[in-house]
């Protein structure tokens, strides 16, 4: 009986110790043995393992991957942003391989790079279209009207041809069209150029030949310009009458008294062949419309100075203002109508205007003025034309207005006793 129970005990022992030497093996494997998965990227030290970084950043682009812009306009690139799992925002770290020469066309692969810190690197692109679609530009020399003498010969006053991309094109530009310099009117030139791009300008040039007017010009009763100055003579008479006299054009002067200094440019105009009239002696409204007797002194007193100058007084007036102005209420109500009935008893004649220039405050430059003028010529068969010569800018106006009406046909004459006048509605 005690002999079974020892050999029973004796192999429950065995068991256990067998089952403890297992134990120990398996723990002793685990802290001896390093397990290197390089498929998986795992490492496994002692009790702790851990995962390496096997992920690649993400990159990603800002704005579209693909951008077209115009040469020679400034490129800004948008960037992009990159993550990594392990690493966080890693943006920073991106580099481009090339920038973009905008002035250079053609489609430029721009390649965005980033790494992380376990060394895994992504790329990314984008394409920039740089195109061309900026037509060349024509820059004619001497602008886009160009006035010459009948009879004279028509010399090319040029022209130059730019492009963003190409550059000077000059030498490419093609001129098409003739001129008559024998016959007075209005001629075309039409300047043509193209890039490389196949982009292409043109312009035109309006080449106008007239000539200037003949002595003793007929009234045709149609096309009439009546070029009228008020408030001179001053330091751009001389200048006015200079050009009046290069296209033998005869206009009218509504002088004043403003600048007695000027006084013997009166007598020249006369002696040049223009009318001369009277506007005011001190154009001072607060003076001459405070009563008929108040007119009529200053009336009287321009029109001695006038005899002086010319050798004769005159019968043709402009009120300053017009008769249409209501200023002269302020000084004495109903003082216009008062005026021009009186005015016509005592067999004068008064002359207001159907064409304003605006140079009395409304324009300040030339090129304004030619444009108000020939607008307002060309909205009237007959036309009284009112400018100023006491300011600069409408005494420069006056040959190109000339020029453009002798190419149209017009005739320009001064205001003479048989001339129709021109009348405005009397507001006072």
């Amino acid at each position: 009986m005690m002999k079974k129970a020892w050999y029973k005990y004796l192999i429950i022992g065995s068991v256990v110790f067998l089952a403890i030497v297992a134990i120990i093996f398996v723990i002793d494997k685990k802290n001896k043995t390093r397990i290197t998965n390089s498929d998986k990227n795992l490492q496994v030290s002692g009790d702790n393992i851990q995962k390496a970084d096997s992920k690649a950043p993400v990159i990603t682009l800002i704005g579209s991957p693909e951008i077209t812009i115009e040469a020679g306009t400034d490129y800004e690139d948008s960037g992009c942003m990159a993550v990594d799992e392990a690493d966080g925002d890693i943006s920073e770290k991106v580099t481009k391989d090339k920038l973009v020469d905008s002035d250079v066309t053609g489609d430029v692969k721009i390649i965005y790079s980033v790494k992380n810190s376990a060394g895994i690197e992504v790329h990314t692109e984008r394409i920039v279209h740089v195109v061309d679609t900026t037509a060349p530009d024509i820059n004619l020399i001497d602008g886009t009207t160009y006035y010459i003498k009948n009879g004279t010969q028509y010399c090319e006053p040029g022209y130059e041809a730019e492009d963003s991309c190409d550059g000077n094109l000059t030498s490419k530009v093609k001129v098409s069209g003739n001129v008559d310099t024998q016959t007075d009117g209005k001629y075309t030139l039409t300047y043509e150029v193209e890039d490389a791009a196949g982009n292409k300008t043109s312009v035109e040039r309006c080449v106008r030949v007239y000539s200037p007017m003949p002595d003793n010009t007929v009234n045709p009763g149609n096309k009439v310009v009546y070029l009228t100055f008020d408030d001179g003579p001053g330091k751009y008479t001389q200048r006015l009458l200079d050009v009046l006299d290069k296209y033998n054009v005869k206009a009218t002067f509504f002088v004043t008294n403003g600048k007695p200094a000027y006084q013997n440019l009166i007598g020249k105009e006369a002696a040049d062949g223009h009318t001369v009239a009277i506007h005011s002696a001190s154009h001072e409204y607060s003076k001459i419309y405070q009563s008929l007797d108040a007119y009529f002194e200053d009336f009287d007193e321009m029109n001695d100075i006038i005899q002086q100058q010319t050798g004769e007084k005159t019968d043709l007036l402009r009120f300053p203002g017009g008769s249409s102005n209501t200023v002269s209420a302020t000084y004495c109500y109903g003082i216009m109508s008062q005026l021009v009935c009186a005015v016509e008893a005592k067999g004068l004649r008064y002359c207001d205007w159907n064409v304003s220039s605006g140079d009395a405050g409304e324009v300040n430059s030339s090129s304004q003025v030619v444009n108000n003028v020939i607008n307002g010529i060309k909205a009237n068969n007959v036309s009284v034309v009112l400018q100023h010569d006491t300011r600069e800018f409408s005494v420069d106006a006056v040959e190109e207005i000339i020029q453009w009406g002798l190419s149209e046909g017009y005739t320009f004459l001064p205001i003479t006793d048989t001339t129709p006048m021109s009348h405005h509605k009397v507001n006072n």
